[in-house]
């Protein structure tokens, strides 16, 4: 019974850790958007990212668990508006993502006097 009391507080500070990562990054990208302030992130000596505005250190791990939850309500928040399944959503998204990184990938060097 202590164990599964100690798994379940451990969990509740993973989640509430995830939860400070996501309030930075909606902070963080409502401010990119000119929203808000933009909130001071520091990078650790350990590697964890330091979050100044909630005082709290995050892994990357905890950062990309909670990016990928608050992705995960986008895709089910604009399906369900749209009346669509959040394939139709997320497939196109993808799809554009894909089609930009091979754009990227491409080793397109013009001559010096094509670049203009």
């Amino acid at each position: 019974m202590a164990i599964e009391a100690h798994e379940g507080s451990s969990r509740r500070s993973r989640q509430v850790t995830e939860l400070r990562a996501a309030i930075s990054l909606v902070g963080s990208a409502a401010a990119d958007l000119g929203w808000g302030a933009r909130p001071d992130v520091r990078v650790l000596p350990d590697g964890r990212l330091w979050l100044d505005e909630l005082q709290v250190a995050v892994s990357g791990a905890q950062v990309y668990q909670a990016a990928r939850r608050l992705l995960a309500a986008q895709l089910r928040t604009v399906a369900e508006q749209t009346g669509v399944p959040v394939g139709e959503v997320a497939g196109p998204w993808l799809l554009s993502l894909h089609t930009n990184e091979a754009m990227l990938a491409l080793d397109l060097e013009l001559p010096q006097d094509d670049a203009a």
